[in-house]
C-alpha cells in the first residue's frame, strides 16, 4: 500500500475536458462538480434533485470568464431507470460533442432492513420481499452507468471512476449498503481487463467518514467520527481522471489523507495472492480462456 499526495499540478490537466457526474447535487458529487468547473472543465450532471445555487453560480462565473458556450449541462436523472440514465449520456454527448471522463457517484445511505421480518398479510405468515432500494441505486445504478460509460468513453480513450467506500473492503454492519459497495470493487476487478483492452481506465475512490448528502457532518461528529470534507474525495476523483498510469486502483481517503489499496504493493490484490494457494493455470488465466471458449461457442 502506498500513501499518496495530491498536488495542484495533478488536477490542472482537466481543463477543457468533458466530465459526466451522477449524484451531482449533494455531498461528494456536488464537490466534484464544483472542482471540475473551477478547473475549467465542462460538466454533464445528473441527479433526481435540482442543482444547488452554488453550482449555478460557479457555472455562470466560468461561462463569463471563458466566454464560451455554457460549461454546465444538467439532466434530471434516475440511475436505476435505464431510459433515464441513457438519456443523460445521449443528451450530454449531444450538448458537448463528447464525454472524456465519468464519475459514477449516485448513491443513497443504508436502510439495513434486509433481515427485518415484514409480512404481506395480517396473519404475519407471508414474508415480504426484501427492500432492495439501496442495492438498486448504489449497485444496479452504477452498473447501468458503467455500461454507458464504456460505450461512450472508448471512442476517446477516457476514464471512469466509481464511488466505492471504506465498506467495500471492510465488515460494515449495514447489509444493503455494504453488499452494494463490495459490488463496486467487484466491478473494478470484473471488467477491468475489458476496459484496459478497450483503452479506457477504470478506478475507484473509497472514502472513510465524509460529510455528504447521505449522513450529515453533525451526526457523524456527534457519534465520534473524524469527518473529512467532500472536497477531499473530489480531489482523488480528478486525480484519477488525469493520471493515465492508474488503472484498476482504489484510492482510500481518511481525514484528508490518501492511500492506494487495491493494486499497489501490499494492497488487497497483493495480499490475496500471498494468502491463496498457487494454482496452475491461475484462476485469472482460466477465466480468460473461458471467455474465449464461450465466445467461440456462441458462434457455433
Amino acid at each position: 500500500m502506498t500513501d499518496i499526495q495530491i498536488s495542484p499540478e495533478m488536477l490542472t490537466p482537466l481543463r477543457d475536458k468533458v466530465v459526466l457526474i451522477t449524484g451531482s447535487s449533494s455531498g461528494i458529487g456536488k464537490a466534484t462538480v464544483q472542482l471540475c468547473l473551477q478547473l475549467g472543465a465542462k460538466v454533464i450532471a445528473g441527479d433526481l434533485n435540482p442543482i444547488p445555487e452554488e453550482i449555478k453560480i460557479t457555472a455562470q462565473q466560468q461561462d463569463q470568464d471563458q466566454d464560451r458556450r455554457s460549461v454546465f449541462f444538467f439532466v434530471k436523472t434516475d440511475v436505476t431507470d435505464w431510459p433515464s440514465i441513457r438519456n443523460l449520456f445521449v443528451a450530454g454527448n449531444a450538448h458537448f460533442g463528447r464525454i472524456d471522463h465519468v464519475f459514477a457517484n449516485a448513491g443513497i445511505g443504508p436502510r439495513n432492513t434486509l433481515l427485518e421480518e415484514t409480512f404481506d398479510d395480517d396473519a404475519r405468515e407471508l414474508l415480504s420481499e426484501p427492500d432492495l432500494a439501496v442495492v438498486k441505486v448504489n449497485l444496479v445504478g452504477m452498473i447501468n452507468t458503467v455500461r454507458l460509460a464504456w460505450y461512450y468513453l472508448r471512442r476517446g480513450r477516457g476514464s471512469l471512476v466509481l464511488a466505492a467506500s471504506a465498506s467495500s473492503v471492510q465488515s460494515f454492519g449495514a447489509g444493503d449498503y455494504t453488499i452494494a459497495k463490495h459490488g463496486a470493487l467487484g466491478v473494478i476487478r470484473g471488467v477491468g481487463s475489458d476496459f484496459a483492452a478497450g483503452g479506457v481506465r477504470l478506478n475507484g475512490v473509497a472514502p472513510s467518514w465524509t460529510a455528504s448528502g447521505i449522513v450529515p457532518r453533525e451526526a457523524l461528529t456527534a457519534l465520534g467520527a473524524t469527518v473529512q470534507d467532500p472536497e477531499v474525495v473530489a480531489k482523488s476523483v480528478v486525480m484519477l481522471f488525469n493520471d493515465e498510469r492508474r488503472h484498476g486502483e482504489l484510492i482510500y481517503s481518511w481525514e484528508g489523507k490518501y492511500r492506494e489499496i487495491n493494486k499497489a504493493e501490499r494492497g488487497l490484490l497483493d495480499s490475496a495472492a500471498r494468502i491463496l494457494p498457487t494454482i496452475e493455470p491461475s484462476e485469472e488465466v482460466m477465466m480468460e480462456r473461458m471467455k474465449r471458449w464461450m465466445a467461440v461457442s456462441r458462434t457455433d
